[in-house]
């Protein structure tokens, strides 16, 4: 029995919302529990870290699901990119409005909350390794008058960003979940005309 055929381009947009909204969902409780205030740098990079691992798992199931679901569990390295970028298109469109609404409405003074925190981390993890204050002042130098982004650079940046990540991420989950749908049917061809072949010569 043939599996049910949905629209990609539909399916990978209600892919794309699932993911945007996990991601919303992530960026809430980071925010509700003021873990990039409370954490030092390293901390807020292996939030990062399992962020991006998160996303590439998820991206990974929705294409095998679509893989399975769909396409009778075989699918090309370019079909299943192009199925990642339109998730991840839809997504990062989701996540950029929302990161949009969230730094012009709800909290605009996040960013520089989370850039002070940045500043004093840095300083007490140098004092701590021992470096003078001269050597301190200098790296400090770049916290001098950081620029915030606007809302609408925020917006811009994320949608640029999150395509160019999307996309890397997408080259990751299409070589894991690729499979050729022609391997198999060639195998078959050629078994059949050594089994043809056989019955010629009895």
């Amino acid at each position: 029995m043939e599996p049910h055929q949905t629209n990609p381009f539909k399916l990978a947009m209600t892919y794309g919302l699932y993911l945007g909204g996990i991601t919303i969902f992530i960026s809430v409780v980071i925010w509700a529990t003021a873990l990039m205030e409370k954490l030092g740098l390293w901390g807020n990079v292996s939030i990062g870290i399992i962020n991006l691992c998160i996303l590439i798992f998820l991206l990974i199931y929705f294409t095998k699901s679509y893989r399975d679901n769909q396409l009778d569990g075989k699918i090309t390295f370019g079909k299943a990119f192009v199925f990642g970028v339109l998730i991840v298109l839809f997504s990062t469109v989701v996540s950029s409005l929302y990161n949009y609404i969230f730094a012009k409405f709800i909290d605009p003074g996040y960013a520089q909350r989370v850039m002070t925190m940045m500043q004093d981390k840095t300083y007490q993890w140098m004092s701590s390794r021992g470096l003078s204050e001269e050597q301190i002042d200098e790296a400090m130098v770049k916290f001098e008058k950081p620029e915030i982004p606007t809302p609408i650079q925020s917006l811009i940046t994320s949608l640029k960003f999150g395509l160019i990540g999307g996309s890397i991420m997408s080259l990751v989950s299409s070589a894991i979940i690729k499979k050729n749908p022609y391997k198999d049917d060639a195998f078959d061809e050629a078994m059949e005309d050594v089994k043809t072949d056989e019955t010629r010569q009895e």
